[in-house]
């Protein structure tokens, strides 16, 4: 089952990190804006990892505490966090010698919803409703 959960945080965190990129490059030929000093591949697929892992390890732990009543704790509990989540890009302050600043929280938070996304999407595939 731990095999299980981190192949499914590591694959999550794959697919998100494809979709934060496609993403990123679908915003800036919509708008022509880039922040690549924030926002780059790099920090994005670290960050899409991360977060997917983190993932994995909170739902073996809803697991091994919450037993059959684990999948509506964990789901509940990411999807809090994800809106949680979306304080950092609304709060922060951009220097003004940036292109448009005021788009930065278009870009970055959606991305705050791709990892929970991706646990979502790929759960069928890795863990079945009975184990």
């Amino acid at each position: 089952m731990q095999k299980k959960i981190f192949l499914h945080g590591l694959f999550a965190g794959i697919f998100t990190s494809v979709a934060c990129i496609v993403y990123i490059r679908v915003y800036f030929f919509a708008f022509e804006i880039s922040f690549k000093k924030l926002v780059n591949i790099g920090s994005v697929s670290g960050l899409s990892m991360l977060a997917c892992m983190l993932a994995a390890i909170g739902y073996w732990l809803s697991k091994k505490w919450f037993g059959k009543k684990a999948d509506i704790f964990f789901n509940i509990s990411l999807t809090l966090l994800s809106f949680a989540s979306i304080i950092v890009p609304i709060s922060i302050t951009l220097p003004l010698d940036l292109q448009n600043p005021e788009m930065f929280p278009g870009l970055a938070v959606p991305m705050h919803f791709f990892p929970a996304m991706g646990w979502y999407t790929l759960k069928p595939f890795f863990l079945k409703e009975s184990e």
